[in-house]
């Protein structure tokens, strides 16, 4: 039995219940949370929902949460939460945002959970567990060069150096892959490519609640997880998930 199926279990049950209790409703109210960003009363009350359900089933480990325990470091058991990615999506009734958490155990990523609402999509997927949809397994799909659809994180507006290189990524894979695609939501990348709709990731970011789920998800699904000097490391400043090294290969002298 694996360690962790509890914890699967349970937070997969909690981010669906936490969803469907505080789902966008007509009277939601969004608010700015900094420059060319926003937060809305769905992403609140759903994370406050979430860390009291990890609270009161597992009173001794850590939380970090986007919105209100951002500082959190990740030790011991740390789960982390984004009660809503892509929230500029879901306020404006686009429909490709999820919920998403992880739960990291002394250093690694153990089990990871990602809720598309509007496909009634649960991803999740616990360490040398495998990957799953809805109850099945799932596994990336490589396909040729020429034929493949990259998808790649939002711009990040602070970080203007790193704009600059994903605009670089983007014109030198565009020579080489059938489509690129920005969905705007980490949680739609990294579940898309480990269920095999699309053949890459490429991400500028360290943020965990962003990330940590597609990493385990991605990584029992077959992936080849990448940063900018290699293997992909806590302290990458991008992420490159792809389906085969193939596509890392291409753009890799210039991350």
């Amino acid at each position: 039995m694996n360690k962790y199926k509890a914890e699967q279990e349970f937070i997969t049950r909690v981010i669906k219940e936490a969803y469907f209790k505080f789902r966008k409703k007509t009277s939601d109210i969004c608010m700015d949370k900094a420059s060319f960003d926003i937060v809305t009363t769905v992403d609140l009350n759903i994370e406050k929902y979430v860390i009291d359900c990890i609270n009161e089933a597992f009173p001794e480990d850590k939380i970090l949460s986007e919105e209100t325990r951002s500082d959190t470091l990740v030790e011991g058991r740390t789960w982390t939460i984004d009660p809503i990615d892509g929230t500029f999506n879901m306020a404006n009734d686009i429909p490709l945002f999820g919920v998403q958490c992880s739960l990291y155990d002394r250093g690694s990523i153990v089990v990871s959970a990602i809720y598309i609402p509007s496909a009634d999509e649960m991803y999740y997927a616990v360490k040398d567990g495998g990957a799953y949809l809805n109850g099945s397994k799932i596994h990336v799909n490589y396909t040729d060069l020429e034929k493949s659809i990259v998808s790649f994180g939002d711009f990040p507006h602070s970080r203007k150096d790193d704009i600059r290189r994903e605009r670089a990524v983007m014109e030198k894979m565009y020579d080489s892959i059938a489509r690129i695609r920005m969905f705007g939501a980490a949680s739609i990348d990294f579940a898309y490519l480990a269920s095999g709709k699309t053949n890459g990731v490429v991400i500028y970011t360290r943020n965990k609640w962003d990330i940590s789920p597609g990493i385990l998800l991605c990584r029992e699904a077959g992936a080849v997880l990448k940063g900018e000097h290699g293997a992909y490391s806590e302290e990458s400043r991008v992420i490159v998930a792809v389906a085969d090294n193939a596509l890392y290969e291409c753009i890799k002298d210039i991350l």
